[in-house]
């Protein structure tokens, strides 16, 4: 192969950069020939019988392989191989929830894999490769000479295991190193170090303070009572009362201390987590509800922060108290101490069995206690649809099902628990029984004194404790690992590139170019195919086409709110990859088809475009936007505060600021995405007046269902089905009869029917 092609393979053939996991390459390596490079691969998660499984499909120089793993470590069978010269053709045969690889060989179709919609994208682009091979095929050409598949997504892929995954992760739960999830969570405690040494420092002395009285029990009892030692009985009382007093004012400190910490690494997180949220591309939320992602920022930060400030150091304390009553033990009855241990095996296996089941259940309550965030995010905003359809009872059917559905959980969590501790409490109540009856014995027998056992068994019980304990350490470090698992996976999400260094247009003309762009919100769904066009600077643009034809699609991959899967757009020039996407979203007004108005003073809506505009060129915006005069018949004018989402407003009211942020930000590309939808017919006449001027020296791209508002448009695009399927000013598109010429005439029916 030549060298542009054997960039997917190592020199041993193996695949590499496209999310093959080492043990597949191993597989591989066993049954590619010596010549033979890997070209392209896909991973198939459905398997004959219906069931999930795991099936690699390989496209190398020569050959179709598809791998099945039969059980065995580093092991895999060939289950299926064509040569690339009895290949006819292939497809992709869509299925209810799946899919599959069709291969036509020179006698029948033979179905290479069956696989779910989150391997749609890769079984595609191999599918295209394959077929490319056999086209150049038959044009005379050899295998080199096709470009490999542009669309590479090794991204949905765990980067360890290979299993398919959500589009913002990059490792599968079973796959993540919980050890290094702890450490970076306390990577994040480093800036305050010195406090955090402190407070270990502190509880260190506590716990060693805390030992001292069960030893002065056991002077009292062998020492004291037996030889009538008034003296030494107020010297034992002196000291106790210091160090319960020193324990407190330690304690009141220590705790003090360690919640500022715990405090400030949650402000640090929760900072964090929100500017990378900000940060995050738009297709992250329209594959998220966002209550599940508010869960991440509240609950779940607040289980890191109950972890920091409160159970490490608990575990802390614990564990430094077993081992230093350990070493007391040992000093004190090394026989004893070996009976102590008896119970601890048992204790330990079941510890390490309950953590493992109680973290899986805790995935399981998270993802239920998000959907329950999810659904009032969506009923209390909503609140207005949900009266206005009487469907309150309803909505509390719903959310009682999803709190069934959460208590069934959280009682399979209680009933696990609930077994389990006292279980360890049983066992430990055994080891104590034990030593009473061993203890006993050798102080009767005068082997071990009064004053031992006792203070023996004093400790005994501080030794158990921290062992039993051990099991509600699973618990919290389950809930603390489970939470920073969602976390980081917000924080590991690609951001936009919105810092990243790029072209600065300057001046912006507005010359946009789109070339054979392809893209997909879902894995097979291509919401724009193949759409190219020229748009000169100064421009207005219409868009039109029935709902869903990638009309709103198109204006937001010209803000760049998406990135295109192939192709190519071009901004005078300049891929618009290529720029600064800061400076160049500054050059954009974008007018949304939903109007967003946040909860403050319309000042302060109009003002979000440019918060350092002047006065003049705020009432300037608003007038050209046909706004300043209601607002000004507004009970405080320009400083009247408009509810949550502008509720206080009309729809058009809403529109209308929304044009005027627009305006104010005197954008060289200015988008509107059914800027008129919401409006009656005086107002977007008035809009229209407004719109004539201020498209002037500007790129303008416009939808619209009512075509009328669009006859004045430069030029005409007409998409069907991700299409473009016309081109052309208004009377041209009309003359040609096409699918605009239909729209028009059955809008016209539509208004004179309205009209009688």
């Amino acid at each position: 192969m030549p060298e542009e092609n054997t960039r997917s393979r190592r020199s041993d053939g193996t695949p590499e950069g496209l999310g093959v996991p080492e043990d597949v390459a191993t597989w591989l390596r066993r049954v590619l020939h010596a010549s033979e490079g890997v070209a392209s691969c896909l991973l198939a998660d459905i398997g004959p019988d219906g069931e999930f499984a795991e099936l690699w499909t390989f496209l190398t120089n020569q050959r179709l392989l598809v791998l099945s793993p039969n059980g065995q470590e580093d092991e895999a069978d060939l289950v299926f191989e064509m040569p690339l010269e009895d290949v006819k053709s292939a497809h992709i045969q869509d299925y209810v929830g799946s899919s599959a690889l069709i291969v036509e060989g020179p006698d029948r179709a033979h179905e290479l894999a069956r696989f779910s919609l989150g391997s749609h994208h890769e079984a595609s682009d191999l599918c295209h490769y394959l077929n490319a091979v056999v086209e150049q095929r038959e044009e005379g050409k050899a295998f080199e000479e096709v470009e490999p598949p542009v669309t590479r997504r090794p991204e949905h892929r765990c980067s360890q295991c290979g299993r398919a995954l959500s589009r913002w992760s990059e490792v599968c739960s079973n796959c993540i190193d919980r050890r290094r999830l702890l450490v970076r969570l306390f990577s994040y405690v480093l800036p305050y170090k010195w406090l955090a040494l402190l407070g270990l420092g502190l509880t260190l002395t506590m716990t060693g303070v805390s030992l001292v009285p069960p030893y002065l029990t056991k002077v009292l009892i062998d020492g004291v009572i037996p030889h009538s030692n008034l003296r030494l009985l107020w010297m034992i009382v002196i000291v106790l009362i210091g160090v319960h007093a020193g324990s407190a004012l330690l304690m009141v400190f220590r705790t003090y201390l360690m919640q500022w910490i715990g405090n400030k690494v949650l402000f640090d997180m929760r900072v964090q987590l929100y500017d990378h949220l900000q940060m995050l591309r738009l297709r992250f939320y329209t594959q998220r509800q966002t209550g599940r992602i508010m869960s991440r920022v509240t609950s779940d930060l607040q289980r890191l922060q109950y972890f920091i400030s409160e159970g490490f150091q608990e575990m802390l304390v614990n564990v430094v108290t077993m081992f230093l009553i350990a070493g007391i033990l040992v000093f004190l009855n090394p026989l004893l101490f070996l009976l102590t241990l008896a119970p601890v095996p048992i204790i330990a296996v079941s510890t390490y069995i309950f953590g493992h089941r109680i973290h899986l259940l805790y995935h399981r309550l998270w993802r239920r206690y998000a959907g329950l965030n999810a659904i009032l995010t969506d009923t209390i905003p909503g609140i207005r649809v949900v009266k206005s359809f009487a469907q309150e009872e309803r909505e509390s059917r719903r959310f009682g099902r999803h709190s069934a559905d959460l208590f069934d959980q959280e009682m399979q969590a209680v009933r696990l628990y609930s077994g389990f501790f006292p279980l360890v409490q049983f066992l430990t109540t055994l080891g104590s029984i034990l030593i009473f009856s061993v203890g006993g014995y050798m102080a009767v027998a005068g082997a071990t004194t009064p004053g031992i056992l006792v203070a023996f068994t004093g400790y005994l019980w501080r030794f158990y404790e921290p062992i039993r304990y051990f099991g509600r350490m699973s618990h919290q470090l389950q809930h603390c690992v489970t939470s920073a698992e969602r976390v980081f996976q917000i924080l590991d999400s690609d951001p936009e590139p919105l810092h990243v260094p790029g072209v600065e247009l300057e001046p912006m003309r507005g010359e946009v170019e789109f070339r054979d762009v392809r893209f997909s919100y879902e894995p097979g769904k291509y919401a724009l195919d193949g759409v190219s066009f020229h748009v000169q600077p100064g421009e207005m643009i219409g868009l039109v086409g029935p709902s869903g034809a990638g009309k709103s699609t198109l204006v937001h991959l010209i803000a760049r709110f998406y990135d295109v899967d192939e192709g190519a757009i071009l901004i005078d020039g300049h891929d618009i990859q290529d720029l600064a996407l800061r400076h160049y979203r500054e050059k954009i007004g974008v007018v949304l088809q939903e109007p967003y108005l946040f909860h403050g003073s319309v000042w302060s809506n109009i003002a979000y475009a440019r918060p350092d505009a002047s006065a003049d060129e705020m009432i300037a915006a608003a007038k050209a936007a046909n706004a300043h005069e209601f607002i000004v018949n507004l009970p405080d004018g320009y400083d009247t505060v408009i509810g949550e989402r502008g509720q206080t407003l009309s729809g058009g009211e809403r529109q209308r600021i929304s044009i005027a942020r627009a305006v104010l930000r005197d954008p060289n590309i200015l988008i509107l995405d059914e800027a008129t939808a919401s409006v009656d017919t005086e107002t977007e006449a008035m809009i229209q007046a407004a719109l004539e001027r201020l498209v002037q020296n500007r790129t303008t791209f416009a939808i619209a269902h009512r075509l009328s508002t669009l006859r004045k448009a430069g030029r005409l695009i007409v998409l069907e089905r991700g299409h473009l399927v016309e081109m052309g000013t208004h009377d041209e598109l009309v003359d040609t009869g096409g699918l605009y010429g239909r729209l028009c005439r059955l809008q016209s029916e539509l208004s004179k029917m309205r009209a009688w």
